[in-house]
């Protein structure tokens, strides 16, 4: 089966996302041939059950890395994502910048390698 990794991010750092993917890929932290980033104003619908996706998509998947930023410390998606990946069993890569929100997150995590870029 090919290895699919979950992205999670604050939406206010869409922008890092194409970036980390590649440095992942350089790195060969990444080897997926499928990356699942969730895109809110193209793959969420209204009546969709958003977190239910979420599981799905995170169920689905052979890792979930996590984009660490201040912004994603305080969002409620990134820390729902977070969550569930632990309650799954996933293993989890989280990766920022040295000293950016990541020291909180990786503390409450269980399974988890961090990665500063």
């Amino acid at each position: 089966m090919a290895e699919k990794i979950f992205l999670s991010y604050a939406y206010q750092d869409r922008d890092l996302v194409p970036s980390v993917e590649e440095a992942l890929r350089k790195h060969k932290v990444v080897t997926a041939e499928q990356v699942i980033i969730v895109d809110p104003e193209k793959d969420v619908h209204p009546g969709e059950n958003v977190r239910e996706w979420i599981k799905d998509a995170i169920s689905s998947a052979s890792k979930v890395v996590i984009i660490a930023s201040d912004d994603s410390a305080a969002s409620q998606w990134v820390n729902y994502e977070a969550g569930m990946a632990t309650a799954l069993g996933k293993p989890i890569v989280v990766v920022g910048r040295k000293g950016v929100g990541k020291s909180a997150l990786v503390g409450a995590l269980e399974n988890v390698q961090s990665i500063e870029m």
